[in-house]
């Protein structure tokens, strides 16, 4: 499996390819070449979107790079406590059992440090008590996010406290409101195209954890690393991939490459459709950051159909280079994954001409009450723009991947 050569990558702006090379290879340069204040401005922003700033080794960095990411460190930190807060609050509040999905409660394996990880909300798993939850949320002051259920997803429409918070440019900033997403399943079989089978064990098979002292209960961990590699294999096949997960299901095979009894355990607990869909995610997060493997996980990964691995030998950057070189590679990705002519259909359809319009900004934040006539024309520019900005992605992305439909056959 060929690691992704960040710095030969001409897609990515210089000091973009720098840095990922740095993060791929820690330790392997201590050095960067002059790029001026835009440039590292530029790249920094491009790595607070991938929510993998943090993560990013200090030797090397230009001072006001270092000044910048102490200060989000310690903002950082804020957010994690107040994170904490927030889920005891609810955890008392909600009286019917769920789990708590990603984030604090993989922690312990799939980060190097919990305090560089970026969390902006909180993914609790009801399978068939979400409305329940929901109604308690409401009594401690959340509200629906509007919109929401026009998408296709695995939660009820977001919930926020509207504290009048508006963006103001900075990732990291403690007063950005939590959002809480309420599962009611784990994966969308009708939009991804194909079953995840085994997926709904893993509720039964659900363990305890501690937060604060608190106990809550969180998956299985063979369950997390699938949920987690499943999440992240829905992003690569939508578009819209944050590094920092690619980076955790990294960090998680390089960490536990020597840990027999939990891969034994693993392979024994997933079917091999379910290990399958993994070692997608898995071989990804091996051409990013060139992580170590346990044998059972590199087998799986090996095993991977022959266009699957072609996708990988021509593609495995495409997800890390959109928001420079707009593209749908993924595409061809996900009609590997399809097993009839209906299913690709469909899901060329939904990719080449999308029909949903993006879902509402930060003003979700705002009470009516406070929502003035400048904030509302505020709102509506910002959404056009918005719109706009994703319309003309799509419209760029479009010929290029035409192009390829006609020279490839799936």
């Amino acid at each position: 499996m060929r690691p992704v050569r960040w710095q030969e990558n001409r897609a990515l702006p210089p000091c973009v390819a720098a840095l990922m090379a740095a993060l791929a290879e820690p330790g392997a340069g201590s050095g960067f070449p002059p790029f001026s204040d835009a440039e590292w401005d530029r790249a920094l922003h491009y790595f607070d979107r991938q929510q993998l700033t943090l993560l990013l080794p200090r030797a090397g960095l230009p001072a006001k790079a270092l000044q910048r990411l102490e200060r989000n460190a310690s903002d950082n930190r804020e957010r994690i406590r107040r994170l904490e807060q927030a889920f005891l609050e609810i955890q008392g509040a909600i009286r019917t059992p769920f789990l708590a999905l990603k984030g604090f409660a993989n922690w312990e394996r799939f980060t190097p440090d919990p305090y560089a990880r970026v969390q902006y909300d909180l993914d609790l798993f009801c399978p068939e008590t979400a409305e329940q939850a929901r109604d308690a949320l409401l009594a401690l002051g959340y509200e629906s996010a509007p919109g929401g259920e026009k998408f296709p997803t695995d939660h009820l429409p977001r919930l926020v406290r509207k504290t009048g918070w508006q963006w103001r440019g900075d990732f990291f900033d403690p007063e950005i409101p939590l959002s809480v997403e309420l599962h009611f399943r784990l994966w969308d079989e009708e939009t991804e195209g194909f079953p995840a089978p085994g997926i709904e064990n893993f509720w039964s098979r659900r363990v305890e954890q501690k937060l604060g002292g608190a106990t809550y209960q969180a998956l299985h961990p063979a369950d997390a690393l699938g949920y987690s590699a499943l999440h992240l294999l829905r992003h690569l096949l939508r578009g819209d991939v944050r590094g920092a997960n690619v980076h955790e299901i990294a960090w998680f095979l390089e960490t536990q490459a020597s840990n027999d009894a939990f891969w034994t355990t693993w392979r024994d607990l997933h079917g091999a459709e379910l290990r399958r869909l993994q070692a997608v995610c898995f071989r990804l997060a091996a051409a990013w950051f060139d992580c170590r493997m346990h044998p059972i996980a590199r087998v799986e990964a090996e095993a991977l159909g022959r266009r699957i691995r072609q996708w990988f030998e021509q593609f495995a950057a495409s997800p890390a280079e959109s928001l420079f070189r707009p593209n749908k590679d993924e595409l061809w990705l996900h009609l590997c994954l399809l097993d009839s002519f209906r299913k690709k259909a469909a899901v060329l359809r939904r990719r080449l001409l999308p029909a949903r319009l993006p879902g509402p900004l930060d003003v979700i934040f705002i009470p009516e009450k406070q929502m003035t006539p400048a904030l509302r024309i505020r709102k509506q520019w910002e959404y056009a723009r918005y719109a706009a900005g994703r319309a003309w992605f799509h419209l760029r992305a479009l010929a290029p991947t035409l192009s390829r439909m006609l020279r490839t056959r799936f």
